[in-house]
């Protein structure tokens, strides 16, 4: 059970940034979970429900998605059941039940970076961005490093997309996945995702050069080659050696449905 001995609730974004600066320990308390795993009593929490922040709206060239908007509201969301083939709705879907759907926030999942989310990798391969309100906007790829103090107030998926795809690997349907993994095909080449290493999601770029280069490539190096770079931990889902021996066939199932991209 979540304990805290103050509960502070800002009334605007700004209100929320000092706050954080105030109470440097004090985390962002988004939809009552997803403030961190294993440490449950805190001595002060900030309260994000009264920002407004809870909306998904189609702007011209993106889809803005309030740091509130739940991952149930994301399924719900007219346009993403056919937005990139349905893959941010694929994504969240698997996650645990429709009850912890409707209360997990996106700007909960993104800023706390987990290692076993579902959602990272997808928008990842999205080429999403996140909009801060003392840093502005910034990739995605850029604020998984990112260390500074900041409130996330929207993540901004892009509405033009190349061909993407995502996969999870869970020993059951309401377990948290022990590995997921994304894919993008663009003008650059091919960018390859895995998470859930436990650690959060990082990019196989080596593979993905591989992958792209115009010269004879198997796809059995390219497996080979994301599972040897990316650093894998053992924990109570999976060892490293079973992330490493699975990451060969999550990128083996990513290549083949990204080239079957219409």
């Amino acid at each position: 059970m979540l304990m805290y001995r103050q509960l502070l609730q800002p009334k605007t974004v700004a209100e929320a940034y000092e706050m954080a600066l105030k109470f440097k320990t004090a985390p962002f308390l988004a939809g009552g979970c997803w403030i961190g795993l294993g440490k449950w009593r805190w001595p002060s929490v900030i309260d994000m429900s009264g920002l407004g922040l809870d909306y998904i709206r189609e702007e011209d060239d993106y889809y803005a998605i309030g740091a509130m908007a739940t991952q149930g509201d994301v399924e719900r969301f007219a346009p993403f059941q056919t937005y990139a083939k349905g893959l941010l709705v694929k994504a969240v879907h698997p996650i645990l039940g429709v009850q912890f759907r409707n209360m997990a926030t996106m700007g909960g999942s993104v800023a706390a970076r987990f290692g076993f989310s579902d959602i990272l990798p997808a928008l990842l391969a999205l080429e999403a961005e996140v909009m801060l309100h003392q840093n502005g906007v910034m990739p995605l790829s850029e604020y998984m490093n990112f260390k500074e103090k900041d409130v996330l107030v929207e993540i901004r998926v892009p509405k033009k997309v190349t061909a993407v795809a995502i996969h999870t690997l869970r020993k059951s349907t309401s377990d948290f996945p022990f590995l997921t993994g994304s894919i993008r095909k663009d003008e650059t080449g091919y960018h390859i995702y895995i998470g859930c290493r436990p650690a959060a999601v990082r990019e196989a770029v080596k593979a993905g050069k591989l992958l792209s280069a115009k010269g004879i490539t198997t796809l059995e190096e390219v497996m080979a080659t994301a599972a040897d770079e990316i650093a894998f931990q053992t924990n109570s889902h999976a060892s490293a050696d079973y992330r490493a021996a699975m990451t060969k066939v999550l990128v083996k199932r990513l290549v083949q449905e990204v080239e079957q991209w219409r």
